[in-house]
């Protein structure tokens, strides 16, 4: 079963977009920050600025006009927390927090952490901070109460369950790796890249050597939500997957395509691949996601990426202040455009966590690409350039059902579905795709529809012979509401030699389309098997 993904949504710190190609020696001594910073937009801006921009009086009008808000001026101070928040450092209690009405709820502590020393736990509301009440507020401005200078302290109130506790945590530094990991149904190493900072090459090596230890024969690598960081940790770690090829191409205001290698590291991963990736995963993320895309040494599982298709260089002013500046406009390697664009997945999930997708496709594939075993019910795509196997028997699984859904209903593939029973392969039409459930019971003979039934609605289903009564078990039908794959319990009882009476256990909901299923195996008195199961779509009406 897949763990919980809570990724998505935790609150670290603000990072800004940022790919950033290198922090470069003070400007020229010209006289005054406005001096250095309309010199470095004359000479190093990626595009010709019109001189209205550099006749600007003061740093903060040029870069107004400007508008490019990838462009920044720091103040010293500002300068190291923008590096704080790509190396994922900084100075708070140590939790991952979610806005909700009543403040902040923690999904999550870091360990060793004051909040963990502190006891909180997951699940806790963080309702008051200070004495200020954080109902109402908007995240940022809630999480800037919470975190502060380092060696001070703070007075929250948490709601937990029926309990309102008052509590004083400290403020200390906290260091969140920029990568972690875990095993995944034993044999699958999932990879959660959060930033691509100083650290993060080392970190990423060390994981993915862990892990193979453990028995990762594929891997998910997880990069939603994941803001960018330094140009060289992206090289470093697109040298995992494709060696010292082309990783990148950057265009900078001469026009002329300047291609990066990755870089070479001490072995390329092999197993089977996929990416996770949503509308915040931007900048250097986007980077490694077109490389792997490019080359096909993975697939793209999600949501349309952010589109940051540019690099930024750090210049340090005479007076120690830093301009973060647009230098030039970065392609994939293959010279496709990101910026304002995005990287499209190969398999587009909205709706549901991609990671159950991501989980299904290669669970199925390592087990229908295992010679010693046999699988039956596989259904398979190709996306990324490779084959893809569904192993149904978990697709029907409810945990996995809505996104294994969600694949059929959104997407289309070069060559459509196919799917295997036992050693024969067979097409599925696009007739098929839209009905739905031939995906998830291919095989299986479809009778007539059924609409506006009752809630209290009882089956009756009747066969071509006198059947064997003693053949039917609990396993012989099964009642599945169609959207969530939840099952309904049922009973049975004889009608007559050649019918079954099927009840459902409660009412039916509302406005909803049920799957009714008579498996295989129920014998006819002759002694002949039913080799062929059939399945009933029922839609019910508004109810009462």
């Amino acid at each position: 079963m897949i763990k919980a993904n809570t990724k998505a949504g935790r609150i670290l710190t603000a990072s800004a977009l940022a790919l950033i190609l290198t922090v470069s020696a003070p400007a020229a001594a010209l006289g005054s920050p406005v001096d250095d910073v309309r010199s470095l937009l004359e000479s190093q801006y990626v595009d010709p600025v019109d001189p209205w921009v550099l006749s600007a009086s003061s740093v903060e009008e040029m870069l107004k006009r400007l508008d490019d808000p990838h462009t920044v001026f720091f103040t010293q101070k500002e300068y190291q927390n923008f590096l704080n928040s790509m190396d994922l450092s900084f100075s708070g209690i140590g939790v991952y927090i979610e806005l909700e009405p009543r403040g902040l709820e923690i999904v999550g502590i870091i360990p060793g952490s004051p909040a963990e020393e502190a006891k909180l736990k997951t699940g806790d509301i963080i309702a008051q901070v200070g004495g200020q009440s954080l109902a109402g507020l908007s995240q940022d401005a809630a999480t800037t109460l919470i975190k502060g200078p380092e060696g001070t302290t703070i007075d929250i109130v948490v709601l937990r369950g029926e309990e309102r506790l008052s509590l004083k945590v400290a403020r200390r530094a906290v260091e969140v790796p920029t990568v972690s990991g875990e095993m995944l149904n034993e044999d699958i190493g999932y990879v959660a890249i959060e930033s691509f900072g100083e650290t993060t090459e080392e970190l990423f090596e060390q994981v993915i050597k862990e892990l193979d230890k453990q028995g990762a024969d594929a891997w998910v690598m997880d990069l939603r939500n994941n803001p960018g960081g330094y140009l060289d940790s992206a090289l470093s770690l697109a040298g995992y997957f494709i060696g010292e090829q082309t990783a990148l191409q950057t265009k900078d205001r001469s026009q002329k395509f300047e291609p990066y290698q990755a870089e070479k590291q001490e072995f390329i991963i092999a197993e089977p691949v996929i990416f996770l990736t949503n509308e915040n995963s931007a900048s250097a993320s986007e980077i490694l996601t077109a490389v792997v895309k490019d080359y096909q040494k993975a697939v793209v599982v999600g949501t349309n990426t952010y589109g940051k298709g540019s690099v930024q260089s750090l210049w340090q002013l005479t007076d120690g202040d830093v301009l973060k500046i647009t230098v030039a406009k970065f392609y994939s390697p293959y010279g496709k455009e990101i910026n304002g664009v995005g990287i499209s997945p190969d398999v587009e999930i909205l709706e549901n966590d991609p990671l159950e997708m991501a989980v299904l496709m290669l669970a199925g594939s390592i087990q229908g690409n295992d010679d010693g075993q046999e699988v039956a019910d596989l259904v398979q795509f190709t996306a990324g350039g490779k084959d893809w196997n569904i192993s149904l028997e978990e697709a029907r699984n409810p945990e996995y059902w809505s996104a294994y859904r969600e694949l059929i209903q959104n997407n289309s593939f070069p060559g459509g579905f196919s799917w295997r029973h036992n050693s024969d392969w067979a097409a599925i039409s696009q007739s098929e795709q839209d009905a739905l459930w031939p995906l998830f019971y291919p095989g299986y003979h479809g009778m007539k529809e059924l609409k506006d039934l009752a809630v209290d609605k009882t089956f009756t289903v009747r066969f071509t012979a006198p059947i064997d009564f003693k053949s039917v078990t609990e396993n012989s039908f099964e009642l599945i509401e169609s959207e969530s794959g939840k099952r309904m319990p049922v009973t049975f009882e004889q009608v007559d030699e050649r019918s079954v009476k099927v009840i459902p256990q409660g009412l039916l909901e509302p406005e909803k389309t049920y799957w009714l299923l008579t498996h295989q195996g129920i014998a006819a008195k002759d002694g002949s098997i039913l080799k062929e199961g059939a399945l009933t779509v029922g839609t019910t009406g508004a109810g009462h």
